[in-house]
């Protein structure tokens, strides 16, 4: 099974290597993003000294990670799942040895990887031009790459519940955009939390998208401590266990109701 998914995960990601234009415009959109948001704060802090609580150092090292780390939290398979229900491969999906959250959890794993090595090149450029604040120890290291695999689980698992909603209709483009939306405002995308109201940030600790970006990031810099970091797990895994659930029953919902156009 294990074997099976990193196949397709490793198909996927072939598809995408394919074109080497799509590695270069893809780092270069995310370092004129980071550019842009630099630039931004560097002119709030040359105003005021204050850059919502960090220090320009850190708001640097902040959006660097953030967007070496966004397309783990945004990038996805929903796009796949709606184009398969809509031409009529899911049937052959469900008639797939691998269950169809298996399947499409190793078609991820290509997404993420690809992802990954964007996000990588995007580090790594962005830190010769800006630098960037390195980890206070080893074990801050450790958390915040556990607490970004712990979120895997969570980013696929929301998309899976968005992807079974074209079970329902012919068209999932605006969930997706709303699911991107959310997780962009939740998880400290588009700014610090601490930047936003009480009640939002009260609704943040809730959610669990804050896990997927601003989390890790706050354990880099070593403003988490590891007592809290143990409270972040506890939360990403009940989190987990519930959006499985919920995908679950979903899906046994939905698949009662599927309709094949062509295939």
């Amino acid at each position: 099974m294990l074997k099976s998914m990193l196949a397709l995960g490793k198909m996927h990601f072939r598809q995408y290597s394919i074109y080497k234009s799509n590695f270069y415009l893809f780092t270069l959109n995310k370092i004129v993003e980071i550019a842009v948001y630099i630039f931004v704060w560097q002119a709030i802090y040359n105003q005021t000294g204050n850059a919502g609580g960090f220090t320009i150092s850190q708001m640097t090292t902040y959006y660097i990670l953030v967007f070496t780390l966004s397309s783990l939290a945004t990038w996805g398979i929903n796009e796949n799942m709606a184009h398969s229900i809509r031409n009529g491969n899911i049937n052959k999906e469900l008639l797939n040895p691998l269950s169809y959250f298996q399947y499409y959890f190793g078609v991820n794993l290509g997404e993420l990887a690809f992802a990954l090595v964007v996000g990588i090149a995007t580090f790594i450029i962005c830190s010769v031009f800006w630098g960037i604040s390195l980890p206070v120890n080893l074990m801050n290291c450790i958390l915040f790459l556990l607490v970004i695999i712990l979120g895997i689980p969570i980013t696929f698992l929301l998309q899976m519940i968005v992807g079974i909603t074209g079970f329902y209709t012919s068209s999932i483009w605006g969930m997706q955009i709303f699911r991107k939306s959310v997780i962009s405002i939740f998880s400290g995308i588009i700014a610090p939390l601490t930047l936003f109201p009480n009640w939002f940030q009260n609704l943040a600790n809730i959610l669990p998208f804050k896990e997927l970006i601003y989390t890790p990031i706050n354990i880099w810099l070593g403003q988490i401590s590891t007592y809290e970091v143990i409270y972040v797990i506890i939360k990403q895994i009940i989190w987990g266990i519930v959006l499985y659930v919920i995908a679950k029953k979903f899906f046994n919902h939905a698949i009662k109701k599927i309709t094949i156009n062509g295939g």
